[in-house]
């Protein structure tokens, strides 16, 4: 089933927040559909794709959730619109980057995304010290020239010593997976 809304949250990280918010929708007769949640930075924030029943008055989740996660919550509920741009053949494909951080390297590499017709579905940037690590999901059009999007990320990452690549998710998916088998005796 479609969505009829999204919800987000933002609140201290504290253990059974996820806990406590799935509590809280299935007492409601909320259907999660979809949930993707981090902490960042000691800040514990979640973004939900739910169907409500009609019974639910959207104004009143969001208060509950509120009361659930806290007084220094920031919570938002919205009805889930149909996209009104026309769909893209697409194919899924994951950027990874490593190196030195600097100024404005998400801005380039997403620019240079974008400017391919490519919707990040997915992204993580995290500085730890000297070293960045950029992972994200990325659709690109099927007829997107891929040889020329990997030189252009190369040359406009090289003198800063990041490494960039992209890949098919499958490809990430064959050579990633983890697949224990049991050799019997």
């Amino acid at each position: 089933p479609a969505p009829s809304h999204l919800l987000t949250g933002l609140t201290p990280d504290r253990r059974g927040i996820s806990a406590g918010i799935t509590a809280l929708l299935d007492d409601m007769g909320v259907r999660l559909l979809a949930l993707s949640q981090t902490v960042l930075h000691d800040y514990f924030t979640v973004l939900i794709s739910a169907r409500l029943p009609a019974a639910v008055d959207a104004d009143v989740l969001r208060d509950k959730v509120q009361a659930q996660i806290g007084p220094d919550a920031t919570v938002a509920i919205v009805a889930h619109r149909a996209p009104t741009a026309a769909a893209v053949d697409a194919d899924r494909y994951v950027l990874t980057a490593t190196g030195r951080p600097h100024p404005g390297l998400v801005r380039t590499v997403s620019a240079l995304v974008a400017s391919r017709g490519g919707n990040f579905t997915d992204f993580y940037s995290q500085t730890v010290g000297d070293r960045v690590t950029m992972v994200a999901e990325v659709d690109l059009p099927a007829d997107v020239a891929l040889d020329q999007l990997q030189i252009d990320l190369e040359h406009a990452t090289a003198t800063s010593g990041v490494h960039v690549r992209i890949q098919h998710h499958r490809l990430v998916v064959a050579t990633n997976e983890i697949a224990f088998r049991r050799v019997q005796p």
